[in-house]
């Protein structure tokens, strides 16, 4: 983010004050606040040192430390703009909108340069965005390397007794058993919303993703999505969503898979710190070489989050669906499902820049009839769980190390797997 400072007066009042500006002038935030930091025990309260240290912490990161020493230049000398121009700064970059409007528009009020006007400007119309009271367009692009221990999420079995033959021991094809390989992924899309009101948007999205494997290329996957929808807010308390989605998923280069349909979603915020939601989704699976597998999916479920009240900024959500999925062939309905799951997850800030996550979840699968090859109807009981740290250089930059780890149970050993990943991905977001 661009540094908002008005011109620096001139305020030192020994070497350290003195170096510490001269730093800030050229740029140098961090090391500004490494200088100042150790000072702050003996001269907090002063206002030229609460003020050099303040613009240091914010430049650098340290965006809460930063306004506790600004908050104390301004309750000193109220009328000192430039702190309170970097103040209104710091609301903004802690997502404090209401302070940080008011603030920005104080300093608006006393004249200041014409570039810090088009700064504030600028910040005040970011902030409408955020709030849904402007329209907004957003990108992004990634890129990333990884390791997969089973990119066909196979069984690593090498042959299986089919009792419909008489338990006859049929050997797997090599594509048919676990394969591992290392992997580039590349994904890019563009978004766009459209408020009508405070009460009413629409909004859209297409995204596209890609995944090359070193050498198991017949297990390269892309997938295209598709998003349109309208969102409604009835009250501040209350969202509600409606989005039609279309998907596309290739594999080797050939399409596999075509699906399409509706979500419906409400959300409620309980208070600042909870929020709960309700969801619908509807969609139809279409495949375009097995068309025996054709499918509509309804799933409906209840979610939650919790944001904890700590420095570490700690919050977690739960989410639990339940559905079903049926064959378009009623001759096929061994392939039909009925559908439960579970999930967790959390993150939490470790440091200025550096966020942790993590999610677990859990899926049965129970199947209508018996499986025509191996005599039973299919159970499956899916794990998954995901660990991660992101790390964030610099505005609209991120970067991803991620673990993940996934097991599928099955009473039809042909469909136990599973599948470990490491990936480092790499993303630039755009918004205007």
């Amino acid at each position: 983010m661009m540094a908002l400072l008005l011109p620096i007066v001139a305020v030192a009042q020994d070497a350290e004050l003195a170096e510490a500006e001269k730093l800030i002038r050229s740029g140098d935030y961090k090391a500004a606040y490494q200088l100042l930091e150790p000072l702050e025990s003996s001269h907090a309260g002063e206002v030229n040192y609460d003020y050099l240290f303040g613009i240091s912490a914010v430049e650098s990161g340290h965006v809460s430390r930063g306004a506790f020493a600004l908050e104390r230049v301004l309750a000193i000398s109220p009328e000192h703009k430039n702190a309170r121009a970097e103040m209104a700064k710091a609301h903004y970059m802690l997502g404090e909108h209401d302070a940080s409007k008011a603030e920005f528009n104080n300093v608006l009020q006393q004249n200041p340069d014409e570039t810090t006007q088009r700064a504030i400007q600028k910040l005040l119309t970011e902030i409408q965005k955020i709030e849904g009271t402007a329209t907004s367009f957003g990108a992004f692009l990634e890129f990333g390397l990884g390791l997969d221990s089973n990119v066909n999420s196979a069984t690593s079995i090498s042959s299986v007794s089919v009792p419909a033959l008489g338990g006859l021991l049929i050997p797997l094809d090599q594509s048919a058993r676990k394969r591992s390989d290392n992997f580039m992924q590349f994904a890019g899309g563009l978004s766009f919303r459209h408020p009508f009101s405070q009460e009413l948007a629409v909004f859209a999205s297409a995204s596209s993703s890609h995944r090359v494997n070193n050498s198991e290329s017949a297990f390269d996957t892309a997938s295209t999505d598709f998003n349109v929808g309208l969102e409604i807010r009835p009250n501040q308390d209350n969202q509600l969503t409606f989005t039609l989605q279309d998907s596309q998923f290739d594999l080797d280069g050939e399409d596999f898979r075509h699906a399409y349909g509706a979500t419906a979603q409400w959300l409620h915020t309980l208070d600042p710190r909870n929020q709960i939601g309700f969801f619908a989704q509807h969609s139809g699976l279409r495949y375009d070489d097995n068309e025996i597998r054709n499918a509509d999916r309804t799933i409906a479920g209840v979610n939650a989050g919790h944001a904890f009240q700590s420095s570490f900024a700690p919050v977690v959500f739960a989410s639990l669906y339940g559905g079903r999925e049926n064959a378009r062939r009623s001759s096929f309905d061994f392939l039909s499902q009925d559908i439960a799951g579970l999930r967790l997850g959390g993150q939490m800030r470790l440091a200025a820049r550096w966020q942790g996550y993590t999610t677990m979840g859990y899926e049965l699968r129970n199947y209508d009839d018996r499986d025509p090859a191996f005599l039973v109807s299919r159970k499956d009981d899916q794990y998954d769980a995901t660990l991660g740290i992101k790390f964030i250089p610099t505005r609209d930059w991120a970067i991803r190390s991620q673990v993940g780890y996934t097991k599928n149970d099955s009473n039809i050993r042909l469909n136990d797997f599973e599948r470990a990943t490491l990936s480092v991905v790499v993303r630039k977001d755009f918004s205007w």
